[in-house]
């Protein structure tokens, strides 16, 4: 027979009592940090900022040869915009760096390996997080879903657990508030669209977090099934995450569901980066990350209140610090205080620059589209597909949606928005529906292949 020993030393219980312990001033340290106000936050954060440069040099193989010596000085040293001089992280840095090379904490310390394709090049990128990186992560994302969320929700989840932390994250932080937990995943054989209805039932679940587009599926198949998800289902709240979303698909969330839609805003490599208040407002996680907008260009740092590029930098990730890391989404700051009383900025995503859409002689973005088209349309399902033509807007709407009424509406916002004419044909639904169904991250530009049908007039 086999036997195992243990190490000599070894304590399994002291060890335990040890790791509890950590987690306990992990609490604490969460718990300061996030009751600061927002002349204590600020003086925080500069010290943070300059401590995870001088940590990310010293101890990052990428950053230890990306950032000149002296310009990490003079940010430890806290010289006036020394930071600025950083250089920029993109996407095609950490795909470079592959699997390994931007950790800066040895390998035993990383208690996660997460990875995603993104919305970017599509090649992989890797993510990794030490015990306090993912606890402090998962309390701050709890005290802020505590705004609308406590013990008596029943929270379904349908977003990824593989690889990617999103779902893993929303769980640990709804766990830690006491809510019941639906775990239902996203695209797996084993829990489709149609289980997932049936599980909502039958867990009695107040609050769905998915993405919008998923949301607006999810309602179509309960309808079908003699489901009224506004008065068979007890969901009041869908929480979006994975994709931006426009106005009219929040109203038409609203409409479909009887619920209030909030959006939350993330990355696999960085965690939450802004989390909605009570208000539906979208606040900055500014106790883990400090946040810029540049000219997507120059590369000039902007005003709060202007558009262009989100840049972070993370303030409380020792595993994969991230130094002035270009998003790709446009964003805008703004600092007037909100009605919810936190001393959060907030933040205006206006969708991303991989995103923009020439149409003409000027460009637009998926979100534009989608609040032209659902703000118009009336009947579901509420979904469409679109494809650009010079300077016309080839939109494919499903056959409920196709009459005079709505094509008219939908031109005259295509005019009036975009300066373009639309061209109309029939969206196969049953091959949109099907690329929806197998989709871990569905949005509506994934889609955009399955117009189908025959043209249907122009306006």
């Amino acid at each position: 027979m086999t036997t195992l020993t243990r190490p000599a030393g070894h304590d399994p219980r002291s060890r335990l009592r040890e790791t509890l312990a950590s987690r306990a001033d992990i609490a604490r340290k969460v718990a300061a940090v996030t009751s600061l106000d927002r002349t204590a936050l600020d003086a925080w954060a500069a010290e943070a900022l300059a401590a995870t440069v001088k940590h990310a040099c010293r101890n990052s193989p990428f950053y230890a040869g990306a950032v000149p010596a002296e310009v990490a000085r003079a940010v430890a040293q806290g010289r006036p915009h020394a930071f600025e001089a950083v250089p920029f992280t993109t996407r095609d840095h950490l795909s470079a760096a592959y699997p390994l090379g931007m950790l800066a904490v040895p390998r035993r310390e990383v208690i996660r390996f997460d990875e995603s394709s993104g919305t970017g090049n599509g090649r992989p990128i890797a993510a990794f997080f030490t015990m306090a990186d993912w606890l402090e992560n998962n309390l701050t994302v709890a005290g802020l879903l505590a705004a609308v969320l406590d013990r008596r929700d029943v929270v379904a989840i349908a977003v990824p657990y593989e690889l990617a932390g999103v779902g893993q994250d929303l769980d640990r932080a709804v766990e830690i508030l006491g809510c019941t937990i639906v775990p239902l995943g996203a695209a797996s054989p084993s829990c489709t669209p149609d289980r997932m209805v049936d599980a909502l039932l039958r867990s009695g679940a107040t609050t769905l977090v998915c993405s919008g587009t998923r949301a607006l599926f999810l309602g179509e198949i309960a309808r079908r099934r003699g489901i009224d998800p506004r008065c068979d289902l007890n969901v009041s709240k869908i929480l979006m995450a994975g994709e931006g979303a426009s106005p009219a698909k929040k109203r038409r969330l609203a409409e479909q569901w009887d619920a209030v839609a909030y959006s939350m805003f993330g990355m696999t490599e960085t965690n939450t980066l802004a989390m909605f208040c009570r208000e539906r407002d979208l606040h900055l996680v500014e106790s883990r990350t400090f946040f810029e907008v540049v000219d997507p260009q120059s590369g000039e740092r902007l005003p709060d209140g202007s558009v262009g590029e989100l840049a972070v930098t993370t303030l409380a990730s020792r595993a994969m610090p991230l130094l002035r890391y270009r998003t790709g989404d446009v964003c805008q700051i703004e600092a007037a205080p909100c009605a919810c009383g936190s001393p959060l900025r907030r933040l205006r995503h206006r969708g991303r620059i991989g995103d923009r859409i020439p149409v003409g002689d000027r460009w637009t973005s998926q979100l534009e589209i989608e609040d032209i088209v659902l703000s118009a349309m009336t009947t579901a399902p509420y979904y469409f597909a679109f494809d650009i033509d010079g300077d016309v807007l080839e939109i494919a709407l499903p056959q409920s949606s196709s009459d005079e009424a709505t094509r008219a509406s939908v031109a005259a916002g295509v005019r009036d928005r975009l300066g373009a004419s639309a061209r109309f044909r029939l969206l196969d639904t049953d091959r949109f529906e099907t690329a929806l169904r197998t989709s871990a991250k569905p949005t509506m530009r994934n889609f955009s292949a399955y117009g189908g049908g025959g043209a249907a007039g122009e306006g």
